[in-house]
């Protein structure tokens, strides 16, 4: 793969990620009987990522999860190797499943064993942070991550939102260009040692170039929209408010920033 199909696959990630979320607080909305444009607009910019995560039901939980190791494989280029013999998934692979962990004739060896891999959840818990960082406190290396972005060309700091969990660097938000988005990762991994990011930036240039879906508007469920939308989430109904356990890697909501 280039880097332009590796880019494209990284939007699809993301906005299957947003999709995920965006849909899950819609119905919400509905649920509490408000007008769901307005409730969102209002809540977006103070609800915290365990809020919209906690209400999906588990095969929702999953997919999130697999997206975001897809993505933190993406920001460490190991992305699209398979997981269990090391060659390369197939782009067509990728482009139907883009959190796809192995390639075709490994995933059928797997069904025919009645073998998985290791859970999503092992996975992104078993990130470890550089000794260098052992005795800080998340808050303390949250602070020397943002000292070593100040100096950065065209990055706002107000646009980015960092947080440390379970040894990971997890980053959210906009940057203005492709340049801008590889300086950030430079710095964290080459410059800062990080080995485990979870890269959910999103990068302007990008999106207009090769998703021009991003950005249009997603259409609210009216009242004769809501059993269907209920119908089709699969028991989503059911657990919507329903919290999330201690060995979720989302949880500690206290340690972000």
């Amino acid at each position: 793969m280039d880097k332009r199909d590796i880019l494209s696959l990284r939007n699809m990630l993301i906005v299957r990620r947003k999709e995920i979320l965006d849909r899950v607080n819609r119905l919400a909305a509905v649920w509490k009987g408000v007008e769901p444009a307005i409730e969102l607009e209002e809540e977006a910019q103070k609800a915290s990522i365990t809020e919209p995560y906690q209400r999906l039901d588990a095969n929702r939980k999953k997919e999130v999860e697999q997206i975001d190791l897809a993505l933190g494989k993406i920001a460490i280029g190991e992305y699209g190797i398979c997981e269990s013999c090391g060659d390369d998934i197939a782009l067509k692979r990728l482009e139907a499943i883009p959190w796809a962990r192995l390639c075709v004739d490994c995933a059928r060896d797997f069904e025919q064993r009645h073998e998985t891999l290791p859970e999503t959840t092992e996975v992104l818990a078993a990130a470890r942070l550089p000794d260098l960082y052992h005795d800080l406190s998340n808050e303390q290396i949250v602070k020397l991550i943002r000292e070593r972005l100040h100096p950065l060309k065209n990055v706002d700091e107000s646009d980015l939102r960092i947080y440390v969990r379970r040894g990971a660097v997890n980053l959210e938000g906009v940057v203005p260009g492709d340049a801008e988005h590889q300086a950030i990762l430079r710095t964290l991994m080459r410059e800062m040692g990080f080995v485990s990011v979870v890269d959910r930036l999103e990068v302007e240039e990008s999106q207009v170039e090769h998703n021009d879906d991003a950005n249009a508007e997603v259409e609210e469920p009216d009242e004769t929209e809501v059993e269907e939308l209920l119908i089709e989430e699969g028991g989503i109904a059911e657990g919507l408010f329903e919290g999330q356990g201690d060995d979720s890697p989302y949880a500690d909501s206290d340690d972000r920033m």
